[in-house]
């Protein structure tokens, strides 16, 4: 299982960065988590958009799920693509005026390609997933948008990648209560026994290397700061 940061930000795109994107591939089967603000661009140095095989949206806000809407039209404009399954929280319906797109589906445990997904649903400001995928024999969770919560921790259990968010890396007021910080992704990461923590979803004008030492305080396995393009086998 290869995983490609394709954007990372948190929030806003940064100046190098995109929002939340990642292209899990295995077998030749390409599965996005999810495609926000900015991600359709730098998606396709990795995937022509017609070849991505289904997404999970971890939920609603704009920097996890903006760019369906470009990459519907993409799909529909180069070619004849079929309908992109997609997975979201029951809560969310597929973009206004771009539903013959999707496969629009609720969060269950279920089988796409190669792919075993289980979600989880998490703390955050609005529904939102935690997305557990497994394929041959290797485990990646990614904790879309939350705080600190007994599923969570879960859905992180012995995962051999753990790509957790760490917004809360900068002051900003309710944070805490939606989002982590680095010191307690790594206590989940420490926690869950996961095999590698790679923190992600800062936002663009946090201090990078304070948020890697932060988590290091609490977790001493490896852990990597999700850049785009970083690729990373699991």
């Amino acid at each position: 299982m290869i995983l490609t940061v394709i954007g990372c930000a948190g929030s806003v795109p940064g100046p190098d960065a995109a929002c939340s994107c990642y292209l899990l591939e295995h077998d030749g089967f390409r599965l996005l988590l999810d495609a926000g603000t900015g991600a359709l661009g730098p998606l396709q140095r990795f995937a022509d958009p017609r070849a991505i095989d289904a997404a999970v949206i971890s939920h609603g806000h704009r920097d996890h799920c903006a760019d369906l809407v470009p990459l519907a039209y993409i799909r529909h404009h180069r070619g004849p693509s079929p309908r992109l399954p997609v997975i979201a929280p029951a809560e969310e319906t597929a973009p206004p005026g771009y539903e013959y797109a999707f496969d629009w589906r609720a969060p269950a445990l279920c089988t796409l390609g190669p792919f075993t997904i289980e979600t989880a649903p998490v703390r955050h400001s609005v529904p939102a997933l935690a997305v557990r995928v497994t394929a041959g024999g290797r485990t990646l969770t990614y904790s879309g948008d939350t705080g600190e919560c007994s599923e969570l921790l879960e859905s992180a259990r012995d995962a051999d990648i753990f790509l957790c968010e760490a917004a809360a890396s900068v002051q900003t007021p309710g944070a805490a209560e939606t989002h982590l910080t680095p010191a307690q992704a790594g206590d989940v990461a420490k926690q869950a026994a996961a095999g590698h923590l790679v923190l992600t979803h800062l936002r663009p004008w946090a201090d990078t290397a304070a948020a890697l030492n932060e988590a290091r305080q609490s977790y001493d396995g490896p852990i990597t700061l999700a850049t785009p393009g970083l690729r990373l086998i699991a």
